[in-house]
């Protein structure tokens, strides 16, 4: 259900979540024995950790109380993790979701595109929190399609149909989103695809079709002029060349890279803890009169980077715990892309790409900040870590004769 309505339910990340989180507290309730690992605590205290500092800099800035609306949900996310490494779903009923996801995904971008005549498609929310949720979901399709084997299902050909179907659409919401952040990190991904996949005896196939796949790419790109792509990346390179030549700030990258600017000259001053929301907007009123930042500062509401955002709010403290969520989980997959179980590995290589998406992709949105994004983050990385969990529980049970 929950990637079912995702992206094509008005407020579809809540209502899947909603019914984790209340069946997590019902479970907790009960008082449970929590055997955890060292691995799985680590998640929960970067989790914990992020609400704390969060809540002390709502204390002491005296921030107004919407301030503390997402950091809520990374505590809230933790009884949901606890109840999923518990009774992790089956792994058909989450690519079948995945692919269920990328089919409503790419008939809302039918619908934006042939009923409303948009070029770029937004989603229901947000083109760059859309577009940056279609990728994922087209790599995760990919990613099942490596699982659906012999040994895992019965009906192959409807499985790989489905999966592969659903990575097209998915892919076609990416691209029709024009969401340059997410793009950018497919390189990244493959690159994790190569890693949990090649070997001596498959050296040989993988890079033929890694170079049939890059040929194929290069020949749209070029046979397609107007292709979203080719746009994007040109009106790129536009905004940025006039912000540095000309201190340009009318384009939309150019703004953003005012706001960086902004960060990294008043975060000297408040390292630790950050600025209050109050205070920073008086101190950009102030340096926008003494035209020390352009006034397109005033006008945006968030800097479009989620570590700037973190670092101008919370500082270093709330930054910290922000990094660990991605980099610690990254690590704990990546030491698995090798695994000898085919299953345990397909589940890294879904939860690395995972992180690398959410994590490029925060370079230009605030992806943490925003409730489809962010509970699309936590339940997706929670529940492939669970899935790869109960993967490796299973083989090293020993089998009773």
């Amino acid at each position: 259900m929950f990637y079912a309505i995702n992206q094509s339910v008005p407020s579809g990340s809540s209502y899947g979540s909603a019914l984790l989180l209340l069946t997590s507290l019902h479970y907790l309730a009960e008082r449970p024995a929590l055997r955890l690992s060292a691995e799985d605590k680590a998640i929960v205290y970067a989790l914990a950790c992020f609400f704390a500092v969060a809540a002390l800099v709502f204390i002491l800035h005296d921030n107004p109380l919407p301030t503390l609306d997402s950091p809520s949900r990374f505590l809230l996310a933790i009884p949901i993790f606890l109840l999923l490494i518990k009774y992790p779903p089956r792994q058909s009923w989450l690519w079948a979701g995945v692919a269920i996801g990328a089919y409503s995904a790419f008939g809302v971008a039918l619908w934006q595109q042939n009923v409303y005549g948009w070029t770029d498609v937004d989603g229901l929310s947000n083109g760059v929190r859309y577009g940056g949720i279609c990728t994922i979901l087209s790599v995760l399709c990919v990613a099942g399609l490596l699982w659906a084997q012999r040994s895992n299902v019965r009906r192959i050909w409807l499985w790989r149909l489905l999966l592969a179907s659903g990575a097209l659409a998915a892919a076609y919401g990416a691209i029709a989103s024009g969401t340059r952040g997410a793009w950018i990190s497919v390189p990244v991904v493959f690159i994790l695809f190569c890693a949990g996949l090649l070997s001596k005896r498959n050296m040989y196939l993988g890079c033929t079709l890694a170079v049939a796949l890059l040929v194929a790419v290069s020949t749209w790109y070029v046979a397609v002029p107007n292709n979203p792509i080719r746009a994007g990346y040109e009106r790129a390179t536009e905004d940025v060349s006039q912000y540095f030549v000309h201190r340009n700030t009318s384009g939309s990258i150019a703004g953003r890279l005012e706001a960086w600017r902004a960060v990294f000259i008043n975060f000297p001053e408040k390292p630790i803890l950050g600025w209050s929301v109050k205070d920073y907007k008086a101190r950009l009123e102030q340096q926008v009169a003494a035209k020390e930042l352009e006034p397109i500062v005033l006008t945006i509401p968030h800097t479009h980077n989620l570590y700037t955002e973190t670092l101008r709010y919370q500082g270093i403290a709330g930054l910290v715990p922000i990094l660990a969520l991605f980099i610690f989980p990254f690590w704990f997959f990546c030491k698995r892309l090798r695994s000898r179980t085919r299953n345990v590995r397909i589940l890294a290589i879904a939860g690395t790409s995972h992180l690398t998406v959410f994590g490029i992709l925060g370079l230009s949105h605030t992806v943490l900040y925003r409730n489809d994004t962010l509970l699309f983050f936590f339940i997706t990385l929670m529940v492939v870590w669970a899935c790869m969990k109960r993967e490796e529980a299973l083989v090293s049970t020993p089998v009773e004769i």
